[in-house]
């Protein structure tokens, strides 16, 4: 997770400074929306945490760089206002003075976050529809602690994915795209099994200056 984020911190500000030596860049504001019905433990050593359901809305500034025909870089940065996580727990349970049940719940947590390092890279910039490939890191901060107990409320996030960009009139556009959307405390917790979903969102630019 750190090698991650330290590496997507070291690209943006590659990006920035080569962008702000060429053609200037415009700027956007976007909202968007995703959710994985689903939790992925195929990367065993992110990912552990199983039948883990996960969803959020956001609201994206996004800085465009007008760098060749062929391809586009793109600065992004994501605000969170709400996320939630929903996956199988474990508690105990008294049936009498000297005996316990462990019955299986769904345990639902609410977040809100920021993912301030993000960079997106369009192909055929010039065209109506253009393909992407995108990768970003950010925190997030649950109104508990998760997967369980022992977890904690501070999480990390990283992302890798891409999709397909619609322009429309007047600066505008629609997005469809996936992520591998990690969760992660960094170890900072008791328990750290990492959290893997596949994120499919939509989103919609609704303001170009």
């Amino acid at each position: 997770m750190k090698i991650i984020l330290s590496g997507l911190i070291a690209l943006f500000f590659a990006v920035a400074v080569a962008a702000q030596m060429g053609e200037a860049g415009k700027n956007e504001l976007s909202v968007w929306g995703g959710f994985s019905p689903d939790s992925s433990t195929i990367i065993t050593g992110t990912g552990r945490t199983e039948d883990a359901r996960f969803g959020l809305v956001a609201v994206r500034y996004a800085r465009r760089f007008n760098n060749s025909d062929k391809v586009n870089l793109k600065y992004t940065l994501d605000i969170v206002p709400a996320a939630f996580l929903s996956n199988p727990d474990f508690r105990f349970v008294q049936t009498s003075a000297n005996t316990f049940r462990i019955d299986e719940f769904r345990r639902t947590s609410y977040a809100f976050g920021i993912i301030p390092v993000g960079l997106q890279i369009n192909f055929r910039p010039r065209k109506k529809v253009q393909p992407f490939i995108e990768g970003s890191g950010g925190f997030f901060y649950f109104n508990k602690p998760i997967p369980g107990d022992i977890g904690t409320r501070f999480t990390f996030t990283a992302d890798v994915g891409g999709g397909a960009e619609i322009r429309l009139k007047k600066g505008r556009a629609v997005t469809l795209g996936y992520k591998y959307f990690h969760l992660s405390n960094g170890n900072r917790g008791f328990q750290n099994p990492g959290i893997d979903n596949n994120l499919i969102y939509l989103g919609y630019t609704f303001k170009k200056f």
